[in-house]
């Protein structure tokens, strides 16, 4: 699923993600109905993680509460 993802994104997200892969720090970029893609992530109360591939990580984002 993150291959796939990352081979759709459009050219200046899919650089952000690299620029962060090589440089060790960490990135998200939101996807539709509540998704996300990003590199160098550790699941939070906040963020769930679908799936990991290395640095790479594919979520879901948790609603807030208050």
């Amino acid at each position: 699923m993150i291959e796939r993802i990352i081979n759709f994104l459009a050219p200046d997200k899919r650089h952000q993600l690299m620029l962060a892969f090589n440089g060790e720090f960490d990135t998200i970029i939101d996807l539709p109905e509540g998704k996300f893609i990003g590199v160098n992530i550790a699941e939070t109360p906040h963020l769930k993680i679908i799936e990991q591939k290395g640095a790479f990580v594919y979520g879901e984002k948790k609603d807030e509460v208050s």
